[in-house]
């Protein structure tokens, strides 16, 4: 992750929220929940920080990694932020009405319970959280052992861990947590790696630009990525994304 954001470019706070993880967040942002601010843990370049921020939204980011937070400073010194261990939050038990994660847990090989339980602990009770994780299916197995014979030499996985859903469900659940719901999600599906599937405005591959508009197809691209979620939504969907309150 630190070679991944050294030097690599701020994001603004334009996002699609028809799409993940916009219509997600939009979600929690939304929904009834206790007074106080909303974390974004592992902000990474800060899209979805600054897109609330701009809006007037209380919340602050929180990443490991120094300079993509002095970064973030750097285009808008207005934006609340704090470095910090996902497995030893810096700050007191209660402090947070929602905890958006997305992209976080599955970045982690080890102590993945007491990331969890560390998330409960600063949370409100009734707050809520909405975290993706990488699934254990066709899907990512696919994208793994493409990323592995592009890259022989290099390490195995950039994820460290992918879980069913039901390991996802239960994680949250067994970590002081209601689950509300679970939904299959296609982030970037390993036929959008194929540049003559893609939109032609994404002809081009630019990773952030395609974070903020979704990764998007042609009418080739779109048909067949359709229909392998219609028929296999478990298998094709290389993310589930969780909401559960805090209990």
């Amino acid at each position: 992750w630190q070679r991944r954001w050294d030097g690599g470019a701020v994001d603004s706070g334009a996002i699609n929220l028809d799409r993940y993880p916009g219509r997600y967040a939009e979600a929690v942002i939304k929904a009834p929940r206790p007074d106080g601010p909303v974390l974004e843990a592992g902000c990474g370049a800060g899209r979805v920080l600054r897109h609330y921020h701009e809006r007037g939204v209380s919340i602050i980011g929180l990443d490991f990694i120094a300079s993509v937070l002095a970064a973030i400073k750097g285009e808008d010194p207005t934006v609340p932020m704090a470095a910090g261990d996902i497995t030893k939050l810096p700050f007191p038990d209660g402090s947070f009405s929602a905890v958006l994660a997305f992209g976080l847990y599955h970045g982690l090989e080890a102590h993945l319970e007491e990331a969890m339980a560390d998330t409960r602990r600063i949370l409100k009770p009734g707050g809520l959280l909405c975290a993706s994780m990488r699934l254990d299916n066709l899907q990512n197995r696919v994208t793994d052992n493409m990323a592995e014979r592009a890259m022989p030499e290099g390490p195995r996985r950039f994820h460290k861990l992918n879980l069913t859903s039901r390991e996802f469900r239960s994680l949250v659940g067994d970590t002081g947590f209601e689950v509300m719901a679970i939904e299959y999600v296609e982030n970037m599906s390993f036929l959008y790696k194929y540049a003559f599937l893609r939109h032609a405005s994404q002809r081009v591959f630019n990773e952030s630009a395609a974070r903020g508009q979704g990764y998007r197809f042609n009418l080739a691209g779109t048909i067949a990525q359709r229909t392998a979620m219609v028929m296999a939504p478990a298998q094709m969907a290389n993310l589930a994304v969780i909401t559960a309150r805090a209990v």
